[in-house]
């Protein structure tokens, strides 16, 4: 029981660190999106007034925000040597690009590294080298790698209402991969300014990202008290994951399952264990009664023996499970197919709340278990238990 708990529990909150880190805590957007559809484009003269400074850090951030990143999204279309793929560009600026999704990058362009890109970013406006990250399974579908040419190709619309194709050829600066099959396959990451040029609203955005502190939490009220009425919103993660956190809270179902299919088990074999041992005394049963013993006392000795016996099991599967616990977060000895599982690792997390819990529940149910078996006390008779064989 405590390692099925610590299992889902940190494969839970696993991938739910994941999804916040890759796109914050919550996130600010125009307020008629709409789920499924291109995000819709808000004019910069609408940030609130944290979001339009230039520093990151600076000391007009509500409560609780340890990191802001604005966002432009528009779909394309992407094209390598000889294949052709539709994504959603996502525009930001390198230094927040590398706190969300710099753990997830596997491989550097090597003519261009970090402090090369930071650079490139800051005079984005000179006429410099867009870049952009794509995914490693991205990358192995359209055959190309780091160092290479990208063709993104928009569709803007002129002067009637057309749509006009638009294209664009940065420089591949790296290969991420998150697990995440929305993101992995349907989002590539670049220059702030590349995908602003093809939006409507010029400049614009789509989207500020919200990273919460470790030791604070972010009030949404108070934020949406920032935001223009009827034009922008605030949102967690939640409702912008919504199947995958949907897919996880199912999961909660199947650990109940599991843990009252293994209390059915517990108690069954707390009774037939308790039952074995009443049989083997039968002698000693019809001894004691003939020597003037009641059955209170008597079934006071065997509910002692059961008391025991709970006892040793009850510390010998804490010991086993925590240290099996321990084993797997420090070694990752279980690995997991991260195309399906979205992690690489059983990832598991020991909560000393839920292993009380589940001690307690154990010792209840063992109680319960074996009060019935001793009522059989009281259908032996002295005579019959001193003779029983």
């Amino acid at each position: 029981m405590i390692v099925t708990i610590a299992t889902v529990k940190g494969f839970q909150n696993g991938i739910r660190n994941k999804v916040v880190q890759v796109h914050g805590s919550y996130i600010i957007d125009h307020a008629a999106n709409v789920e499924g559809a291109e995000p819709m484009v808000v004019s910069s003269q609408h940030l609130p007034a944290f979001a339009r400074g230039k520093s990151v850090g600076n000391s007009d951030l509500p409560a609780g925000i340890s990191h802001w990143a604005i966002s432009a999204s528009k779909a394309c279309i992407v094209k390598g040597e000889t294949e052709l793929d539709g994504v959603v560009a996502k525009g930001m600026r390198q230094a927040d690009f590398e706190f969300g999704m710099g753990a997830f990058v596997l491989k550097r362009c090597a003519s261009m590294p970090v402090a090369q890109l930071a650079e490139k970013n800051a005079n984005s406006g000179s006429g410099t080298d867009p870049w952009v990250y794509i995914s490693q399974a991205m990358a192995d579908r359209l055959r190309l790698d780091t160092g290479d040419r990208l063709t993104l190709v928009f569709f803007v619309n002129d002067s009637l209402g057309r749509g006009r194709p638009r294209a664009a050829r940065p420089l591949i600066a790296g290969l991420f991969e998150t697990g995440i099959e929305q993101i992995d396959n349907q989002v590539i990451y670049t220059d702030l300014p590349l995908v602003q040029k093809y939006l409507d609203v010029k400049p614009g955005f789509t989207q500020i990202e919200l990273w919460e502190q470790q030791q604070g939490q972010i009030d949404p009220l108070d934020i949406s008290m920032q935001l223009p009425a009827g034009m922008l919103r605030i949102s967690d993660s939640r409702q912008f994951h919504r199947q995958i956190y949907d897919w996880l809270s199912i999961l909660n179902t199947n650990v109940w399952v599991i843990l009252t299919l293994m209390a059915l088990v517990a108690i069954i074999a707390m009774s037939t264990i308790l039952l074995i041992l009443m049989v083997e005394k039968t002698s000693f049963v019809g001894i004691a009664q003939a020597m003037g013993s009641s059955i209170a006392q008597i079934q006071r000795i065997f509910l002692w023996q059961s008391a025991y016996i709970v006892t040793v099991g009850v510390l010998l599967g804490n010991f086993i499970a925590i240290v099996l616990c321990l084993i797997q977060d420090k070694t990752h000895i279980l690995t997991l197919n991260q195309e399906v599982y979205f992690v690489k690792y059983v990832m598991v997390e020991l909560d000393p709340w839920a292993i009380l819990f589940v001690n307690l529940g154990i010792i209840i149910a063992s109680i319960f278990a074996a009060i019935l078996p001793v009522q059989w006390i009281k259908r032996m008779t002295p005579s019959r238990a001193i003779r029983f064989q």
